[in-house]
């Protein structure tokens, strides 16, 4: 992108802040296309802000661990105690080899290059044959320790420590979410492939409704159809909409007893910019997060978690499927929508209402607050 297309990105978002619903209108295609746009996204975003990693039944016992990578920082998160978790560097302080691979449940990690050896809190215990010297003191080497929070069962990292704590910029939507008590649903699906299309579209496409009874016009308009999304206020790091059931559906799955009628009636789906989304219903949730590579690929780790964990293998089957399926749709879709925003005859055009995209309108206001 060059200076140019740089400073028609920059002005559009400064002039969007101002701007309602009503006059909401797209980005122009550098805003998706542009690799210098996404080396911003990196430092101002990935880096700064509060970023998804995965779900806290993945590492129940002490000892448990996960790993994976953010911006090319390898990380591992690991259950130090019973009640705690941490966001360590996978990055052994000797000579930088990755300690650990994949998941499992460990006393130590060991590096496999010179077999230093790290407590679970990183604390380095052990490096062999190192004589005593005056410029290092294994007491107070350790790996790097990561800001994280829990919530709804979720865990999240900041890189760089900045970010303001996450609970209190998520008041609203705890709220809206209370009663279908997340944090006790089981993920017992999960799957990761790259889509070749930018983040910030795929973002966009799972928080809005207007696609619904189009894209997926087999899948869910005939459970959530775009007629029946209605779109709810942002909050300070989340956005969303309520994704209607029709009256005459039949219930499916288990409930929380909690829930009200209204709530058995409808989906949550709501971002915590900027890499996760997730659709939270009365007996399911589905959720991704997103791991951008470059701006024209992601990684996508999705997953599907329960209310009942031991729900029917029928149902099981169906619910996978499902989701599963209609992410082909998507990816698809968001495959020739990349390519489209390469045309040199691409400007803006008007959004739909609020309750269709509303929150692509959300989305680039967060945006703009981050990135300005």
């Amino acid at each position: 992108m060059n200076e140019a297309h740089m400073e028609t990105v920059t002005e559009c978002l400064r002039t969007y802040l101002s701007m309602n619903y009503d006059e909401a209108r797209t980005m122009p295609p550098e805003f998706y296309t542009s690799e210098t746009q996404f080396e911003q996204e990196k430092e101002r975003l990935f880096r700064s802000q509060w970023i998804c990693l995965g779900r806290v039944q993945q590492i129940p016992r002490p000892g448990d661990y996960f790993t994976t990578t953010t911006i090319n920082e390898p990380l591992i998160v690991v259950r130090t105690k019973p009640d705690e978790i941490a966001v360590l560097s996978n990055v052994c302080r000797h000579r930088g080899t990755v300690l650990a691979e994949g998941n499992g449940n460990t006393k130590s990690f060991v590096c496999p290059y010179h077999a230093w050896t790290y407590n679970l809190d990183g604390q380095l215990r052990r490096a062999p044959l190192l004589p005593n010297r005056p410029d290092f003191d294994q007491h107070n080497c350790r790996l790097p320790t990561f800001s994280s929070e829990v919530w709804g069962g979720f865990i999240y990292v900041n890189l760089d420590g900045t970010a303001d704590p996450l609970s209190p910029q998520l008041d609203g939507l705890s709220k809206l979410t209370q009663h279908y008590h997340m944090d006790d649903m089981v993920e017992l699906h999960a799957e990761t492939s790259i889509w070749d299309t930018n983040w910030k579209c795929l973002t966009e496409n799972f928080m809005e409704g207007y696609h619904l009874s189009t894209v997926h016009r087999k899948t869910l308009h005939p459970i959530t159809p775009t007629r029946l999304c209605s779109h709810f206020p942002a909050g300070e790091g989340y956005f969303g909409y309520f994704s209607v059931f029709p009256t005459d559906l039949p219930r499916r799955g288990k409930y929380h007893p909690d829930l009200t009628d209204e709530e058995q009636q409808r989906s949550v789906m709501f971002a915590v910019p900027p890499l996760h989304v997730a659709g939270l219903a009365g007996h399911k949730m589905s959720y991704l997060y997103l791991q951008p590579e470059s701006a024209g690929t992601v990684r996508v780790q999705r997953g599907l978690a329960f209310s009942d964990p031991n729900i029917s293998e029928h149902d099981f089957k169906n619910a996978v499927d499902l989701f599963e399926q209609t992410m082909a749709e998507d990816n698809n879709q968001l495959d020739r929508l990349q390519r489209g925003l390469q045309s040199l005859y691409l400007g803006t055009a008007p959004l739909a209402p609020a309750n269709y995209e509303g929150n692509v309108w959300d989305f680039y206001h967060y945006l703009a607050r981050k990135l300005l």
